[in-house]
């Protein structure tokens, strides 16, 4: 784990800027995407440039929507101190969430500038999956999104480290604390359990999405297929991993909230595919 990359020293003030790995792999998953997206709308015949723009008000919007989503479901966690909701350099967002939120920005922005939408999702869709697993090596070197306890013979476990601030006073790892308060390890203990790295999990899966994905887009038939198809996807995946994370809670139904946003957005995503191709029947071109 390591939550902070490296620090830059301001001269003559005497401080030093933090660089946070968290937020730094989310501006690398960034600039992946809109580098993998203009490229990608170049050979669709969109203005790259579009693109470009797009992005950042996307990026934003998906920041505050899965932060908001974040929040939401760890209330019990801010209603206390509605400041630290504001740290997301500390790590906390929620994939569905910021997915609402940019979809909704992209929506707004093509309309503005009369992109065809559902194209223009397609595009941005492609390359998303690279943009989330740079933002889950981001979780892994931050610590969040920790994994349930598994064997220590697992080849793959991972312990998350005891850290302490200046003070001398434990502050984490976020897996590491969560241990703690389940009276599973003791302040003597230098690290967590071992436990599953859902973070390289997700990591592994969403780069294998971008795979299928451009495999897939040139044998759409339809704009906003593939868009479909990463939803459908990543719903699947996303429900798997989830069964190994241990830092969301479960509901009534023994499900996390991401697993239940899982099987509403597959089913969607399955029912609009199939009444698209079955409006195609017969139609051999993309329309």
């Amino acid at each position: 784990m390591i939550r902070t990359l490296f620090e830059i020293p301001i001269p003559f003030i005497g401080i030093t800027i933090p660089i946070y790995a968290y937020g730094f792999m989310l501006m690398v998953g960034f600039l992946i995407v809109i580098y993998v997206a203009r490229i990608k709308a170049k050979t669709e015949g969109l203005n790259p440039e579009d693109i470009s723009n797009l992005g950042l008000y996307a990026i934003f919007a998906g920041i505050l929507g899965g932060r908001m989503f974040y929040v939401i479901q760890n209330i019990d966690s801010y209603k206390h101190n509605i400041l630290d909701a504001f740290k997301i350099y500390e790590g906390g967002l929620v994939f569905y969430g910021g997915l609402m939120a940019s979809i909704a920005s992209i929506v707004v922005f093509t309309k503005i500038k009369r992109l065809p939408i559902l194209k223009t999702i397609d595009i941005i869709a492609f390359s998303f999956a690279l943009g989330v697993a740079c933002g889950r090596v981001g979780c892994f070197l931050n610590g969040c999104c920790w994994g349930d306890v598994c064997s220590p013979d697992l080849p793959w476990a991972v312990s998350f480290p005891k850290t302490v601030d200046v003070n001398l006073m434990i502050d984490g790892s976020p897996p590491f604390l969560h241990h703690l308060g389940k009276g599973l390890v003791t302040v003597s203990d230098s690290h967590s359990l071992p436990i599953h790295p859902t973070q390289i999990y997700s990591m592994l899966g969403n780069l294998t999405i971008f795979f299928i994905i451009k495999a897939f887009f040139n044998h759409r038939r339809r704009d906003g297929e593939v868009t479909l198809m990463f939803c459908g996807l990543y719903s699947i995946m996303r429900f798997i991993v989830e069964i190994f994370r241990d830092d969301n809670p479960l509901l009534f139904d023994g499900m996390t909230i991401s697993q239940n946003v899982s099987i509403l957005v597959l089913a969607a995503a399955i029912a609009l595919f199939v009444i698209g191709r079955i409006k195609l029947k017969g139609k051999t071109t993309l329309s």
